[in-house]
């Protein structure tokens, strides 16, 4: 059995085109060979194990995959690790003729025969839509990624060099609104709350989307050093603002109650600088959880 990836083979990918995993800890049920030398995949911090893996890997998080992604090292493990000699021949063919990435990763989940035909059809769509995409809206596909893998500081990056890159088409309102919203989510998955709140003010600039303005609400209440903008909850009822704050103190209780009281008094057996440290461990924690909970 792998020791790479682990996910069950019949629930690899089951959501088919624009499938979002929530990690790389399942289980897959491996019926190929196994490799000696793993192949690293550097920017998740995991190694891919039998030919499965890598039809795991390619079919989940296309949207990170570089132009050098299909390069000698790879072509290598496919050779020599997985000894498939004759699927190394034909993407050294193709990219020798035609330079087709898309292609050449369709080639690979099909010589490997790991997902189903209508998987296929479904990575197919996915292939498509990357051939058509904007190089805005590819890039930020992927800064996405990195953010649902919980990569903030690598998505906040990605984000910027969107920003301040050369304009496109794909750069609408709508797009450029969704951009600044989610980079204030790695914001404050950075617990950066000063910049994920001056994102989430630009976010609703652009939506004017009310969920927006409880995020910052709820922000705010995380973060008892950022200011609510009082400008912006002038477009909030008191009445609204009030089922959020019974929302929050909810949620807080929620996290400060569910299994933390032990940890709690633990704390106050230790000495003075001990306890300081320890509270403010605990305290990140919590505003981690509920930030998950909360969506943020």
């Amino acid at each position: 059995m792998a020791s790479g990836i682990r996910r069950a083979a019949s629930g690899a990918a089951q959501e088919g085109a624009g499938a979002e995993e929530d990690d790389m800890s399942g289980l897959i049920l491996c019926s190929g060979r196994q490799v000696k030398n793993p192949y690293p995949v550097d920017e998740l911090g995991i190694s891919l194990h039998s030919g499965e893996e890598l039809c795991y890997f390619i079919y989940n998080y296309v949207f990170l995959l570089e132009p050098d992604f299909i390069n000698e090292h790879l072509l290598y493990f496919i050779r020599t690790e997985l000894g498939m000699e004759k699927l190394e021949e034909k993407i050294r063919k193709w990219v020798t003729d035609r330079s087709d990435m898309p292609q050449i990763l369709y080639m690979i989940l099909q010589d490997i025969h790991y997902y189903s035909e209508a998987e296929l059809g479904a990575f197919k769509t996915q292939l498509e839509w990357i051939r058509r995409a904007k190089p805005s809206e590819r890039a930020k596909k992927k800064a996405d990624y990195l953010l649902q893998k919980r990569k903030y500081a690598a998505a906040v990056q990605l984000y910027d060099a969107i920003a301040a890159g050369e304009p496109d088409k794909g750069m609408t309102r709508e797009f450029m609104g969704a951009l600044y919203h989610n980079k204030g989510v790695a914001c404050a998955g950075l617990f950066e709350s000063e910049r994920a709140l001056e994102c989430f003010e630009r976010a609703y600039e652009h939506l004017e989307q009310e969920e927006i303005l409880k995020e910052i609400y709820m922000l705010c209440q995380m973060d008892e050093g950022t200011e609510l903008p009082e400008a912006m909850m002038l477009a909030v009822p008191a009445e609204q603002q009030f089922k959020w704050r019974e929302e929050y103190e909810t949620l807080y209780k929620h996290l400060k109650y569910s299994g933390r009281a032990r940890a709690v008094g633990e704390l106050w057996e230790k000495d003075s600088v001990r306890r300081k440290a320890g509270v403010q461990g605990l305290l990140t924690g919590w505003k981690q959880e509920y930030r998950e909970m909360a969506k943020l």
